[in-house]
């Protein structure tokens, strides 16, 4: 059994990735069981084929790295694996969650009485802009607050016209920022796929 304690976490960036590729070939190489501890989320995505995501020494979630990001167990893994968005609400029927007057459709949930206060999660990737059929779900009329660019893509912050209180981070990609025409003050719609959204308690 290897047991590795944060090896990569004083490396600078590219030597830190490089490294990353290393350990894991050498991994299946020798074929030993290894345990990495890490607080870099993306190199456990990157490195592990099961992640332990551990809370004040309480294990949260065990999962292959797709699972845990895609299929978050509680709202403490949803935020520290990766972004994500949470939208204060309350569950309105079991496959509804109604966030500032607006009501969402969400995947059926078990184990949630109507009524209760809830948060609706969605990852800034999964928030779609491009080609919305007229009877889409979710669909959420925006104005982007900020805009950061961050190399390959473009971190928006997009408040609802209808209640700017609301807001919600979506990743752009370059491509969708010179197609659309994508500035400060834009207005736009968005939705949010039912398929792609979380709720916790």
């Amino acid at each position: 059994l290897l047991l590795l304690d944060e090896p990569l976490s004083a490396l600078d960036a590219r030597v830190r990735l490089r490294l990353r590729h290393e350990i894991k070939a050498l991994q299946r190489t020798l074929g030993v069981t290894t345990i990495m501890v890490t607080h870099d989320q993306e190199e456990a995505l990157t490195m592990a084929d099961r992640i332990v995501v551990m809370n004040h020494g309480a294990i949260e979630q065990v999962g292959m790295p797709q699972e845990i990001y895609r299929r978050p167990a509680t709202a403490f893994v949803a935020d520290f694996v990766g972004s994500m968005n949470f939208l204060a609400g309350t569950l309105m029927a079991p496959d509804k969650v109604r966030v500032a007057g607006v009501d969402f459709a969400c995947p059926v949930q078990d184990g949630l009485a109507p009524g209760q206060k809830v948060s609706l999660c969605i990852r800034p990737e999964d928030v779609r802009v491009r080609d919305l059929p007229a009877d889409i779900s979710n669909r959420v009329p925006v104005e982007v607050a900020e805009l950061d660019f961050v190399g390959a893509f473009c971190r928006a912050i997009l408040r609802a016209r209808a209640s700017a209180d609301v807001a919600v981070t979506a990743d752009f990609s370059s491509n969708l920022i010179r197609d659309l025409g994508v500035d400060i003050g834009t207005k736009l719609d968005i939705a949010l796929p039912p398929d792609r959204l979380r709720v916790f308690a």
